[in-house]
């Protein structure tokens, strides 16, 4: 059999894609043919590297090892002949004594990056000196002030926990030079360069060290496993196949045990090996492969690849069937529409092949947005079944199931409070978002349907205490509002996701099965009561039932819950944080991560922290901006937008406003401009537009290589108009949303971040407090 590793650094010229696919396949298929011309190569440093004839132009450079069963490729690259030759000659294959991790070591790589050490160092001189130099002309009006960053030197943290290169290469195999390296360095965002050419498990190891994760955090994290003394019977090939196997080595290498054609298409026709999204570091790869007894979770930050398990796992227990058999019914959703279409879009792109349901609830999988889903259950369901339903979630029987908006949901409570003549209760007791989170995050979640219940349940989670009065008073209202929403037929969404819930178990009584064999769910953190109680009944409690992804911190709807509450435990080992970001650079993390003050709660109910948070990228500093005028300041991002659009390729930039009017201002001023900025909440659309301007709600899941985050003053941020007439718990946990809405804001920007105001900064900024 054949099989093959491909290295992250596969370079292809885009003229022979088609050829170099042609010649896999045939090596596939037998490698012995004559036209392959698979030759050693004369004066290598690694006698099992090998190229191969994809045309008269170019050759394959790629390594043969031999098992007990297997005919494994290493594939390096395609060159041109000579370059071939000479790559061929200096590259080798080695494992790790230590942790039998196989790695490739490029002899040409190395010089290249000494030769490039201090050429490199002047010249990031001279693109931050010019890059400085663009911004101060952009914003000659205004007033900067950069964000506070906290300087760690990796050799105190290193000296605190007594790591010396001797113990982390006995304990990791990690390189003593490597941690040498480390140990010079004045702080911890130059890790990445000055391990250019270590292997990239070896660059997370020591990054994660640095943050402050313990070896056993490490060993953890990377899957790393000591040599075992039965390595010393195989051979050096079969060494070699076992280490490219290995968790920690597949951060450089792409192993395809069967190697489809579609497989090597990807693989070639990639821009880069991240963006073929095969690859998941071992940390995620392990919860993607892991069964759980019942349910399971992962969760992190923003951008430390939370999304990439929940789409790998999906793709995963869909594809896990008999060959003839039916596939199972899978659930893939999250909070809204958008995100469910680029959650599509990433699962096609890892396997274009998966079995996709006609409809959910059948055969397949099923990805859509949680509010889709409940209401194709609802309007799917029979008179009858919608009547036993709500009166089940509400009390009274009506055969209607429709929504209201936002502005409906205050005036139905507004009556409610008169109908109920309960005018007199205090003002933070009646205003509509105190009741709405009532009834859902109480009467909802327990299903309460009477005032006696009402009266002695507990309340977990909600703030404002309520006397034995208070609470008969607030009964009376929400029983009011039930009856309108009965009698109306217009339901909020967390009332229609219990009643389609209810719909659910009206069958599974008469018999039938629940609707789905797996529910995954990312985005965990915005799911309201109601649809908890949906997706616990859509799956029978079971190995695998459900899986979901969460950050507290990124809680921008809603309210907060306890998972267990619902029938879904992920406690122990059924629990992963991930904590290495992959998106943004150390310097926009560490702003994003300032944001998030106070104490957040996940769904198991424990205390969540951005301790150990770290990424392997460094970049400029985030600098927030002062204007005068608004005028001013949307005349700033318009010359900013033109350096960066002239600066680089592939530039891809968001403006995010806290407001839909903000958000029409500065779309209009940008087009007067003469530039091109498109409105859009698209996940996709917004993927293949240069400039996109969105509110920061909509901005939610989605990345950009620069940020703008525009209007961030204090009369925005939060909008001060929503906090009036709450309660303090019900304003407190307000101001937590508006600090995770600025955390998702600041964490979509990849390389660069600017804030803008012409008024005083929001006073939820970091390093702005309250200043005035």
């Amino acid at each position: 059999m054949v099989s093959y590793s491909v290295h992250g650094s596969l370079e292809v010229d885009p003229e022979v894609k088609k050829l170099t696919i042609d010649f896999l396949n045939k090596l596939t298929e037998n490698p012995a043919l004559p036209g392959l011309h698979i030759e050693p190569i004369k004066n290598s440093i690694d006698k099992r590297v090998r190229t191969g004839r994809v045309n008269d132009k170019y050759r394959a450079v790629l390594f043969e090892l031999h098992d007990k069963h297997d005919h494994h490729f290493v594939v390096v690259g395609v060159y041109n002949h000579d370059q071939a030759i000479a790559k061929a000659q200096k590259v080798k294959l080695s494992v790790n004594p230590v942790n039998g991790i196989t790695r490739l070591v490029d002899a040409t790589a190395e010089e290249l990056a000494r030769s490039r050490a201090a050429s490199d160092s002047l010249q990031k001189q001279e693109e931050a000196a010019a890059r400085a130099a663009a911004q101060a002309e952009a914003f000659a009006k205004a007033e900067q002030e950069p964000a506070p960053v906290e300087i760690v030197r990796p050799a105190d943290v290193f000296a605190e926990r007594e790591y010396t290169p001797e113990l982390l290469e006995a304990e990791l195999g990690i390189d003593p030079a490597a941690t040498k390296a480390v140990l010079s360095l004045d702080s911890d965002s130059g890790i990445s360069a000055a391990l250019e050419t270590s292997p990239p498990w070896e660059r997370d190891a020591l990054i994660g060290l640095a943050a402050g994760l313990s070896i056993e955090n490490i060993v953890d994290e990377l899957n790393i496993k000591p040599v075992s003394t039965e390595s010393d019977e195989l051979s050096e090939d079969e060494k070699t196949i076992a280490g490219l196997k290995q968790s920690a080595a597949q951060m450089e290498f792409a192993y395809l045990d069967t190697p489809t054609s579609e497989d090597l298409r990807r693989v070639i026709e990639s821009k880069d090996f991240n963006s073929w999204r095969v690859y998941i570091d071992p940390s995620q790869r392990a919860h993607v492969e892991q069964n759980f007894k019942g349910s399971g979770r992962i969760f992190g930050g923003a951008g430390t690849g939370k999304t990439v398990v929940v789409v790998h796992r999906a793709i995963r227990l869909a594809t896990e069937y008999e060959e003839g058999a039916t596939p199972p019914r899978v659930l893939l959703t999250t909070f809204t529409k958008g995100l469910a279409e680029a959650l599509k879009s990433s699962a096609n792109a890892l396997n274009p092949l998966f079995p996709e349901a006609e409809r959910p609830c059948t055969p397949g999988m099923w990805i859509g947005g949680i509010d889709q889903v409940t209401m194709m259950i609802n309007k799917a369901a029979s008179r009858a079944e919608i009547e036993a339903a709500t009166e089940k979630v509400l009390s009274r029987a009506t055969a209607s199931v429709r929504v209201f908006n936002r502005n409906e949901n205050e005036e139905y409570w507004s009556d409610a409070v008169i109908a109920a003549e309960q005018s007199e209760l205090p003002e933070q007791l009646r205003h509509s978002e105190f009741l709405s989170q009532e009834f859902e995050s109480v009467v909802l979640a327990r299903n309460i349907v009477t005032e006696k219940d009402y009266l002695r349940t507990p309340r977990p989670g909600r703030g404002t205490p309520l006397n034995r009065g208070q609470r008969k008073k607030i009964w009376a209202v929400i029983e009011m509002f039930m009856k309108t929403c009965s009698r109306e037929g217009k339901h909020p969404w967390p009332a229609i996701s219990a009643i389609a819930s209810e719909i659910i178990e009206g069958r599974v009584e008469k018999g039938q099965r629940r609707p789905f064999d797996h529910v995954l769910i990312d985005e965990a953190q915005d799911f309201h009561a109601g649809h908890w109680r949906f997706l616990r009944s859509c799956v029978e409690p079971r190995q695998n039932d459900i899986f979901l992804a969460e950050d507290s911190h990124q809680r921008i709807y809603g309210q907060r819950h306890v998972l267990s509450r619902f029938g879904i435990s992920t406690r122990g080992g059924a629990s992963k944080r991930l904590t290495l970001n992959y998106r943004t650079t150390e310097e926009n993390l560490h702003y994003a991560l300032g944001v998030l003050t106070g104490e957040w709660i996940d769904g198991d109910g424990e205390i969540d922290t951005v301790e150990h948070y770290r990424s392997a990228r460094k970049g400029p500093k985030p600098v927030l901006y002062r204007f005068k005028t608004e005028a001013a300041e949307f005349e700033a991002i318009s010359k900013l937008i033109r350096h960066w659009q002239e600066s680089g390729k592939d530039i891809r930039i968001g403006i995010l406003a806290r407001s839909g009017p903000l958000i029409n201002r500065i779309v209009s001023a940008l087009s007067e401009d003469g530039i091109q900025a498109v409105k859009t909440q698209n996940a996709e659309l917004a993927a293949h537009e240069t400039v996109s301007v969105m509110t920061m709600h909509g901005a939610k899941g989605m990345e950009f290589t620069h940020v703008v985050l525009v209007g961030m003053g204090r009369d925005l941020i939060p909008m001060q108009y929503q906090l009036e007439g709450l309660g303090e718990a019900e304003k407190e946990d307000a101001q937590q949303r508006e600090r995770s809405l600025l955390y998702v804001a600041a964490s979509r920007a990849r390389d660069e971040l600017v804030l803008t105001t012409h008024s005083a900064p929001s006073e939820l900024l970091p390093g702005v407090g309250t200043q005035s």
